[in-house]
C-alpha cells in the first residue's frame, strides 16, 4: 500500500489539525448512509410481493449486510492502518487487478446512487411545485437542482457532516412521521380493514435489489471508522447504527403499504392525500437526501482522486529521474526530488472544506455532468433502484467483503463462520442473477 505509506510520511512532515467524531457521531453518520432513497421506495416493492413474503426476504439482507459490515471492520481493526480504504483490503487480499475492478464497481454503484437522489429530488420539486399550481419539465426541475447540489459535492472532508448527519437524520424521522400521521387519518375511515395482500413469491426479484439499497452504506464503514477518535469502538456502534436504519425502513414500509395498499406509489411520499403535509414531507426529505447527496458522491470522488495522484506520482517519478541521470546527478538528489513531489501531491488542508484545486474541482464537475445526464435518461426509479442494488449492490455489499474475510483470516486458528458466509453468498448470487434479469426486463 504504497500510497498509505505516503501519506504517512506526508503528515509526519506536515502535522495538522485532526478532526475526529464521537461514537454518536459516527452513529448518525452511519445510519444517514443507510437511510436513502432506498426506504421510500420500499414500500411500493413491499406491497408487490406482500407483507409476510417481504418480511421473510428483508430478514437475510440485513443479515447479510450487518455482517459483511462487520466483516471490513475486523479487518481494518486487524490491519490498525491509518485511513485504510475498500481498495486497500481488497488489495491486499485479492491483487491490485481485482482493486481495480472493484474501484471502477463502487464508482458505477455511488454514481448510481446519486442518480437515484436526484431523480427523487427533481420529482419532489415538481410534485410540490404543482400543488402551488406551477407547472415545470424534468429538465428545468434537473437544472434547478443544480444550484443547491454542485456546491454539496465540492464538500471534501468528512468531518464536514458530523452535525449535518444529525440533523439530515431528524429531518427524515419527521418525514416519517408526517407518513405515519398520514397512515393513521386514512386507517380510521377505512371500514372492515384486512391484510389482503401476504405473499406474492411471483414479485420477489422486484424487491430485493430495492432492499439491498436500504443498505447502502458498505462504502462508508471505514472512512467513517477512521474519522473516530477510537476506531476500534465502531464495530458496535455500526451494528447499532444499521439495526436502527433496518428498523425504521421494515416499519415504515409494511406500516404504509398496508395502509396505502394498491393506492402506494412509487416513491411512497408521493401517496399521502393531504397537499400540505405532502409538501412539507418532501421538502423535509430532500434536506436529508442532500445531507446525504455528498456522502455518497464522497468515496468515489475519493477512489477517482487517488487514483489521478498515483499516475501524477509516477509520472513526477519518471520524469525526475530521466532529467537528473541526464545532470548526472546522484540517487539522493531523486529521492528528495521526488519526495517533495509527493508531498505536494498528497499534502491536504484538513480545516479547508472547499479545496481550492483545479483538478479536484474538474473531477467533481464531471461526475456532476454525468449524473444529471443519466437522471434525465432514467425511466423508472424502482426498477432502476432494483438494478443498481441486484448488480452492485450485491456484488460490493456481500460477495467482496466475504471473500477478503476468507483470505485474509485464513491462517487465522479462530472459528470460521462458514455458516454467514453461506448465507451472504447465497443471497448475492440469487439477487445477482435473478434480480438483474427482473429489473432489465422492466426497464428495456
Amino acid at each position: 500500500m504504497e500510497n498509505r505509506e505516503i501519506e504517512d510520511s506526508s503528515k509526519l512532515k506536515h502535522p495538522i489539525k485532526s478532526h475526529k467524531s464521537t461514537a454518536t457521531q459516527a452513529y448518525f453518520n452511519f445510519i444517514k448512509s443507510n437511510l436513502g432513497i432506498g426506504v421510500i421506495v420500499l414500500p411500493v416493492v413491499t406491497y408487490q410481493v406482500g407483507l409476510l413474503w417481504s418480511i421473510f426476504l428483508f430478514v437475510p439482507i440485513a443479515f447479510s449486510c450487518t455482517k459483511s459490515s462487520q466483516f471490513m471492520i475486523e479487518i481494518a481493526d486487524d490491519l490498525n492502518t491509518e485511513n485504510i480504504l475498500y481498495a486497500d483490503i481488497i488489495k491486499l487480499t485479492l491483487g491490485s487487478l481485482w482493486a481495480h475492478i472493484l474501484d471502477i464497481a463502487i464508482i458505477l454503484q455511488l454514481i448510481g446512487l446519486c442518480i437515484a437522489y436526484l431523480i427523487f429530488l427533481t420529482e419532489s420539486l415538481a410534485q410540490s411545485l404543482h400543488q402551488i399550481s406551477i407547472e415545470m419539465t424534468k429538465l428545468q426541475c434537473l437544472l434547478i437542482t443544480l444550484i443547491i447540489v454542485i456546491p454539496l459535492s465540492f464538500v471534501r472532508k468528512i468531518h464536514f457532516f458530523h452535525s449535518t448527519s444529525k440533523y439530515g437524520f431528524y429531518c427524515a424521522l419527521a418525514s416519517f412521521c408526517i407518513i405515519l400521521y398520514d397512515c393513521q387519518g386514512r386507517l380510521s375511515l377505512i371500514d372492515n380493514f384486512q391484510f389482503s395482500n401476504l405473499i406474492n413469491i411471483k414479485n420477489t426479484f422486484n424487491y430485493v435489489g430495492v432492499a439491498i439499497l436500504c443498505c447502502e452504506g458498505i462504502f462508508t464503514v471505514l472512512p467513517i471508522r477512521d474519522s473516530m477518535k477510537n476506531k476500534f469502538e465502531f464495530k458496535s456502534v455500526a451494528s447499532k447504527s444499521l439495526m436502527t436504519a433496518f428498523c425504521i425502513s421494515i416499519f415504515l414500509s409494511l406500516i404504509t403499504s398496508s395502509t396505502y395498499q394498491q393506492e402506494t406509489q412509487s416513491i411512497v411520499l408521493f401517496s399521502i392525500q393531504n397537499p400540505i403535509l405532502e409538501v412539507v414531507s418532501l421538502i423535509l426529505y430532500s434536506i436529508s437526501l442532500l445531507l446525504t447527496f455528498p456522502l455518497q458522491l464522497f468515496p468515489a470522488v475519493q477512489i477517482v482522486e487517488t487514483m489521478l495522484q498515483k499516475n501524477m506520482f509516477e509520472y513526477a517519478s519518471f520524469h525526475d529521474i530521466e532529467e537528473n541521470s541526464n545532470e548526472g546527478s546522484p540517487t539522493q538528489k531523486i529521492e528528495k526530488s521526488t519526495c517533495d513531489k509527493i508531498e505536494n501531491i498528497t499534502c491536504e488542508k484538513d480545516d479547508l472544506v472547499f479545496e481550492d484545486r483545479l483538478l479536484q474541482s474538474s473531477i467533481r464537475s464531471m461526475l456532476m455532468l454525468t449524473i444529471y445526464f443519466i437522471a434525465y435518461y432514467v425511466p423508472h426509479l424502482s426498477h432502476f433502484l432494483n438494478l443498481i442494488g441486484s448488480i452492485f449492490g450485491s456484488l460490493l455489499q456481500f460477495c467482496f467483503p466475504v471473500l477478503v474475510h476468507i483470505i485474509y483470516f485464513k491462517n487465522s486458528k479462530s472459528t470460521k463462520p462458514v455458516i454467514q458466509y453461506s448465507i451472504i453468498l447465497i443471497v448475492s448470487i440469487l439477487a445477482i442473477v435473478l434480480g438483474t434479469a427482473e429489473s432489465l426486463k422492466h426497464l428495456l
